[in-house]
């Protein structure tokens, strides 16, 4: 609109236009980091961070696409320090923010109605952290093929939310390279809970 203002259509297809623009920005991405990860180039770096504020700041950065479908978006952080909900980890911060855009930005494209809900929780030497949405749910028979990469269930599905067959694939590669594991739990037609485990302690160390 700044040349001018525009009809309706002009904005229908405008919106088109810049719409599968960023779901072509995220192949992109996500091809170029797949290429990484296979190559073993893929780097992380190591620092000390708090996760709670930094799991904060992603909800926050989702929250309007939550707003725009109605739905709850909720954010709860257990922390073993009782005077504060600051929670200490040595990991890469980058790449946790990476995992849980992935999994924030699903939660809210696979709902329609009810909520989505970050939880965080200290294990001690662990960090858990999960994502619970009321979504569509995932069938049994399509779970194994979650976390392959390039691949999607159902085609009706994959045809109305569209998406590039490499997000989860990716996370499941970065959650490993940060010496933790990732799991998913779902019913089909009651919603999804994809989550991971993270040390606290990672170091400088590879798996």
């Amino acid at each position: 609109g700044l040349a001018g203002p525009l009809n309706a259509e002009q904005s229908k297809q405008l919106g088109m236009v810049a719409k599968s623009a960023d779901l072509l920005h995220a192949l992109i991405n996500n091809v170029l980091d797949f290429s990484r990860i296979e190559a073993g180039d893929l780097q992380v770096e190591f620092s000390e961070f708090d996760i709670s504020a930094t799991l904060e700041k992603v909800v926050e950065e989702m929250r309007p696409q939550a707003i725009q479908k109605g739905l709850e978006l909720n954010f709860r952080a257990d922390s073993s320090n009782r005077t504060s909900q600051v929670c200490m980890i040595k990991s890469d911060q980058q790449r946790v923010r990476q995992i849980m855009l992935n999994f924030l930005s699903n939660g809210i494209k696979f709902t329609e109605a009810g909520s989505v809900n970050v939880n965080m929780s200290d294990k001690g030497d662990e960090i858990d952290v999960s994502v619970t949405d009321t979504g569509i749910g995932i069938k049994d028979d399509d779970k194994d093929r979650l976390f392959k990469p390039f691949s999607q269930i159902d085609e009706g599905i994959t045809k109305r939310y569209q998406g590039t067959g490499l997000g989860l694939s990716i996370c499941k590669r970065l959650v490993e390279l940060l010496g933790g594991r990732i799991w998913v739990k779902s019913q089909w037609g009651e919603g999804s809970s994809f989550g991971f485990r993270l040390p606290k302690n990672r170091g400088k160390e590879r798996p």
